[in-house]
C-alpha cells in the first residue's frame, strides 16, 4: 500500500509540472483563436475565430520570414556540425602545443555578453556589405553557435576509445578517414544534440537579427518579421502574433522528433558500448 502511495503521489506531481509547463502553451493556442484581442494582458478569449490565421498569411509577410528562419537555421547546422566536428577532433585526438591555450581561450569567448559585441558585429556588416542579407545571419549564427558547441561535444568524443584510432592508423587510415569512417559515426549522437541546438540557435535568434536586419521586411528571420507585426506597421494584434509563433515553432518540433533517438542517445551514454 505505502508504494501504491507512492506511485499515485508521484504521477499526481509529475501531472502538475506536466499541465504548469503545458499552461503557457495552452493559452497562446486559445489566444492565437481569440476575436480582437489587443491586450497582452487579456483573459481567456469569449469568442474564438480562424480569421487570425487567415490574417497571417495575407496581411503579413510571414511565409517569407518562416522561410528566411528554415534557410538560415538548415544553413547554420550544417556549417556548425561541420566546424563542430573537425574542431572537436583536433582538440580531442591530436596533440600539437598550446592546445590547452586555444581551448581555454574558447571557454573565454562564452565569457563576454553577446551585447558587448553588437557595435562591432553592426560595423563589420557594414564594412563588408552584410547589413540586411541573409549570409552575414548565417555566418554570425555558425560561429556563436559552433563555439559554444564544442564545450559540449569535446566531452563526448573524449569517450570514444583511442585504441580504434591507432588501430586504424596502423591499417594506413589517414586522419581524414578515421575522422570520416570511424569517429562521426560513433559520435552521431552527439553530432544530433550539435544539430539541433545551432538550428534552434539560428532559428530563435533575435538580438543579432533585430540590429542588422531591420530594412527589407521580406529578408527578415521569422524573430524580427514577429516583432514588427507589435511595433511596426501592423500596429498591435496578439492574435495574430500568437498564431504566428505556433506555425513558426512546427519546425523545431519536427526536427527535434525526427532526431529524437540520437538526441536522447547523446544525453544519456556515457561511453561507446561496443
Amino acid at each position: 500500500m505505502k508504494k501504491i502511495l507512492i506511485k499515485i503521489a508521484t504521477q499526481a506531481f509529475l501531472l502538475f509540472l506536466a499541465f504548469i509547463t503545458l499552461l503557457p502553451f495552452i493559452y497562446i493556442i486559445l489566444i492565437s483563436f481569440g476575436k480582437n484581442v489587443i491586450s497582452a494582458g487579456a483573459k481567456i478569449p469569449k469568442e474564438f475565430t480562424f480569421e487570425n490565421y487567415k490574417q497571417l498569411f495575407q496581411a503579413t509577410k510571414f511565409l517569407n520570414w518562416l522561410g528566411n528562419s528554415i534557410l538560415i537555421g538548415l544553413c547554420t547546422m550544417i556549417i556548425t556540425v561541420l566546424l563542430v566536428s573537425v574542431t572537436v577532433y583536433v582538440f580531442s585526438r591530436l596533440r600539437f602545443m598550446g592546445k590547452e591555450k586555444l581551448f581555454n581561450f574558447l571557454l573565454l569567448i562564452q565569457i563576454f555578453p553577446l551585447t558587448l559585441s553588437m557595435v562591432s558585429i553592426f560595423r563589420i556588416f557594414v564594412a563588408i556589405g552584410l547589413l540586411n542579407k541573409m549570409p552575414g545571419l548565417i555566418i554570425i549564427n555558425s560561429t556563436l553557435a559552433s563555439a559554444g558547441l564544442v564545450m559540449i561535444a569535446k566531452g563526448y568524443f573524449d569517450t570514444i576509445p583511442y585504441d580504434l584510432d591507432e588501430a586504424a592508423t596502423m591499417d594506413g587510415a589517414t586522419k581524414l578517414q578515421i575522422l570520416l569512417k570511424i569517429t562521426l559515426p560513433l559520435a552521431k549522437p552527439m553530432l544530433a544534440i550539435v544539430a539541433i541546438q545551432s538550428f534552434v540557435i539560428a532559428y530563435n535568434e533575435y538580438v543579432i537579427a533585430s540590429a542588422v536586419m531591420t530594412t527589407n521586411i521580406l529578408s527578415m528571420p521569422l524573430s524580427v518579421g514577429l516583432q514588427s507585426m507589435i511595433v511596426g506597421q501592423f500596429g498591435i494584434n496578439w492574435s495574430i502574433y500568437c498564431a504566428g509563433a505556433i506555425l513558426g515553432s512546427i519546425p523545431m518540433i519536427v526536427l527535434f522528433y525526427s532526431l529524437q533517438k540520437y538526441f536522447i542517445g547523446g544525453l544519456t551514454e556515457g561511453g561507446v558500448k561496443q
